[in-house]
């Protein structure tokens, strides 16, 4: 298999920091390119764009910077800031980065888990796994060391 595009969701957690880490690392190995996605649900984007002289396009310059700033925080050693790019997407995260990952050629899909087990996992739900029942594209599931809780 070749990897020449890796997708990484963040929702801007510990977990999605590591993943980057993790993604950069493999962006160098491979050559790869590198995708920041962050998906808002519907009622983040009402809220957000409620607020007077918000509109939608100032939320994603927003989002947009602070990918940026997260992965320039987490990626010091990544050589070609050129392969990076930031998305924003409205809908159902799981969802919606299957869809990116597919219609753009995603060749390995690198995300943070909180792990959450027993009861939270099952009323929380876990993006991971839906994205796993959702695509034939291989995601690499990192999960933080049990002191980032």
């Amino acid at each position: 298999m070749k990897i020449q595009h890796i997708l990484v969701p963040t929702d801007f957690s510990q977990f999605s920091d590591l993943a980057i880490k993790e993604a950069s690392f493999f962006c160098q190995v491979f050559g790869a390119r590198l995708t920041l996605m962050h998906v808002f649900t519907m009622a983040e984007v009402n809220a957000l764009t409620s607020i007077p002289g918000n509109p939608w396009e100032n939320v994603v310059n927003q989002i947009q910077s602070d990918m940026k700033q997260q992965f320039m925080n987490n990626c010091d050693t990544f050589q070609d800031e050129e392969k990076v790019s930031f998305e924003v997407s409205v809908g159902e995260p799981a969802e919606e980065v299957v869809k990116h990952a597919e219609e753009n050629s995603v060749d390995l899909i690198v995300m943070g888990t909180h792990g959450r087990t027993g009861i939270a996992g099952i009323f929380l739900g876990s993006v991971a796994v839906e994205m796993i029942k959702k695509t034939c594209i291989p995601i690499t599931v990192v999960k933080c060391a049990p002191t980032i809780h």
